[in-house]
């Protein structure tokens, strides 16, 4: 019989936003994961540990190095009838995709496609966008963390543009204007379409003129010469434009919503959802697709204008509400360190597991299967009634079957973890 819970090597990936050696978390966590001759390098730029069957950066199974996809065509019990009808799965996927990042560069400005824009551009540019799902993900906190997420309310960017000259003259004089006159509208569909023609207008810039007046608006605010609109917008300007100096993707700070997370808040990001993830380190599940469809912060030839803009989703609004945890109550006995983090995404949710030294956290059987990483400390997770366990410490991976109660417990020392999975109730 095939044992239900077994180790994972999971896979890296390594961008230029990436934390730098062992600054980076997902580092730390792959150099204890058991990835073959993993080590280190000082010089190198960590961004992402990928745990999922995605090919582009695909798990094993430990213990005999084949890919986890195979192993779960060859067992689709683990995965659970009731999961693959539902998602339609084949060639033994799984429909999250379970990740850690470490970034301390901004991320590309991007959104993610819908299952139909999906579809269309994996078609048409199969060698950009490899898949054809769609990618609602959340997003985490295990520090500090901040991101772009959004647009801003358009009565803030027509401050903004009256109060930044810089970005205003990167725009059509008749399309600013229009934008302050109806930016305070009551009518919801008026300031949309407005927005777009501004946004549209914005990324289509010269990148020579913008990055003449992204130069100017540095200059202006070193002096000190910033206007009172402008004080609280200055300092991410200034981090943006050290990252980035000459990348018309500094000028989103008018346009978009700026959040600081603290470790344990998380958010999630809609398909056509633009965002930007700025610095930290976090916890981030998908459904599983690796499209991307990027307009700053990025490579001129990794930008897709045109594919962006038709699946971007021009909703202004005033902030973006946090996902509130729930403790896990459900046939547990056991549970005052487990929290649920429920992003109302079909394919995922993620535990968060916090064992206290000398305690147990006892999970009852979810229906669907389950990939958990431990972050912090070490313990073991025991299966079956206690017949079979593993030890478990920070960067292991572990798999866990559907219909699989398993227990965690922490000895010499509190253990933390965390545990994506898709249930089909």
């Amino acid at each position: 019989m095939t044992a239900p819970v077994f180790r994972l090597i999971p896979a890296t990936k390594n961008y230029p936003w990436g934390k730098q050696g062992r600054s980076s978390l997902a580092a730390q966590l792959a150099e204890g994961a058991g990835i073959p001759n993993f080590q280190i390098d000082e010089s190198k730029h960590y961004a992402e540990m990928w745990m999922g069957t995605h090919p582009n950066a695909p798990t094993r199974v430990l213990s005999t190095g084949q890919l986890l996809s195979e192993h779960l065509a060859s067992h689709p019990e683990l995965v659970g009838e009731s999961v693959i009808k539902r998602f339609s799965l084949q060639n033994g996927q799984i429909p999250f995709l379970f990740k850690v990042l470490s970034f301390d560069e901004a991320l590309p400005v991007q959104v993610h496609p819908d299952k139909q824009t999906a579809q269309r551009i994996h078609s048409e540019k199969p060698n950009s966008y490899a898949d054809p799902n769609h990618k609602p993900e959340m997003a985490l906190a295990l520090s500090d963390f901040g991101a772009l997420c959004g647009f801003l309310p358009t009565f803030q960017v027509a401050v903004y543009l009256s109060a930044v000259p810089e970005f205003a003259s990167l725009l059509p004089n008749d399309i600013v204007e229009h934008f302050k006159s109806v930016a305070r509208s009551p009518d919801e569909s008026e300031c949309k379409a407005a927005l777009r023609d501004l946004f549209s207008s914005y990324v289509r810039v010269d990148n020579k003129k913008a990055s003449a007046q992204l130069k100017h608006l540095v200059e202006r605010y070193q002096a000190g010469k910033e206007t009172d609109a402008e004080k609280q917008v200055k300092p991410l300007v200034l981090r943006l434009h050290e990252m980035y100096p000459e990348d018309n993707g500094v000028f989103c700070a008018f346009i978009m919503n700026h959040f600081e997370l603290k470790p344990g808040n998380a958010f999630s990001v809609a398909a056509g959802e633009p965002h930007a993830y700025i610095t930290g380190d976090i916890i981030e599940c998908m459904a599983t697709s690796d499209n991307t469809i990027a307009v700053a912060f990025s490579p001129p030839e990794e930008r897709d204008v045109d594919n962006f803009l038709s699946c971007v989703q021009f909703n202004p609004t005033r902030g973006k509400t946090f996902i509130q945890p729930t403790m896990v109550t459900r046939g547990s006995t056991h549970t005052n360190g487990s929290l649920i983090y429920n992003p109302a995404i079909d394919e995922l949710a993620v535990m968060q597991v916090i064992v206290e030294k000398g305690r147990t956290e006892a999970h009852h059987k979810l229906k669907g299967p389950s990939i958990a990483v431990a972050i912090e400390g070490e313990g073991t997770v025991v299966w079956a009634d206690g017949a079979n366990r593993l030890g478990m410490k920070k960067g292991q991976v572990m798999f866990i079957a559907t219909g699989t109660e398993v227990k965690f417990s922490a000895f010499e020392t509190s253990f933390k973890l965390y545990r994506a999975f898709v249930e089909v109730l």
